[in-house]
């Protein structure tokens, strides 16, 4: 789909989807037109947590834009929310994309904070490891440990990067760090060619200085490899420590929330096409 940023959703990704972020099936669709060989139209995908709901992807391929489908996707996730007895319904739409936004917001979404995608390719020059805030121990995290530390994170999470999103990943990887002036924790999950979910939690010190100098050690550990991590809030005093060793910004994400105690009114007329 000819998104801003795309979005490709190969077979594998869909079962990540699935698997790591509690997509229900059940409560998401497909648009089909049935008068023209079952074809696509768009899908909506709606992510189910205990007591919230995430929309973790909406399309609409190009044909089928300004026929009304993505409103039809729409009416059927928001009613399915409710029909779950949800209380909110988050999504994220990538800044820029002024017409999706505008969109969102007559259904109700309400727009609460801007978040970025970060990327470090290797090929960013790291601070000499003697600049950095000196490392007086390091120790290694289990799984368990890490979803221990996970849980208490200072700020909110996005959906992506939630608790029970971590859970669900196979391998993780995590540190434990105590330096010359600060403290705090690194987790991340490591494939062969890019470290993912990125994570980095201050506990004691100077936010960005403690984050530069637990990431400097990571990327000494790792010069080769291609590092994200997604949907650090943009006012994050973090931040600074990720650009210090290399880390860009490279988009953002508006994140919307639409209260579900409001009243909503979905569409009425009924075509060919069914979700």
């Amino acid at each position: 789909m000819d998104y801003i940023v795309p979005m490709p959703m190969t077979e594998a990704r869909f079962q990540e989807y699935i698997d790591v972020y509690d997509l229900d099936l059940n409560a998401s669709c497909v648009v089909v037109d049935e008068e023209n060989d079952n074809l696509i139209h768009g899908l909506g995908m709606l992510g189910v947590r205990n007591g919230r709901s995430w929309i973790t992807r909406l399309g609409v391929l190009p044909y089928s834009r300004r026929l009304g489908t993505g409103r039809r996707i729409m009416d059927f996730l928001i009613l399915k929310t409710k029909e779950l007895g949800l209380p909110d319904l988050w999504l994220e739409v990538i800044q820029g994309n002024d017409p999706a936004r505008k969109f969102f917001e007559k259904l109700g979404f309400e727009h609460t904070r801007e978040l970025m995608v970060a990327r470090r390719p290797p090929t960013q020059t790291l601070p000499d490891e003697k600049q950095c805030l000196s490392v007086k121990t390091m120790a290694p995290l289990d799984i368990a440990e890490c979803i221990d530390l996970l849980a208490t994170r200072k700020n909110r999470p996005n959906w992506l990067n939630e608790t029970e999103s971590f859970s669900h990943v196979k391998k993780l990887i995590g540190s434990r760090f105590e330096l010359a002036d600060g403290a705090g924790w690194l987790i991340y999950e490591p494939s062969l060619l890019q470290l993912k979910r990125v994570t980095v939690e201050v506990t004691a010190g100077d936010d960005a200085l403690v984050s530069q100098s637990i990431l400097c050690w990571l990327h000494h550990q790792f010069p080769r490899l291609d590092a994200i991590s997604e949907n650090i809030p943009a006012d994050d005093p973090r931040w600074k420590g990720y650009e210090a060793v290399g880390y860009f910004d490279s988009f953002r994400r508006l994140e919307m929330l639409r209260d579900m105690s409001k009243p909503y009114q979905a569409r009425q007329d009924q075509e060919h096409r069914r979700v």
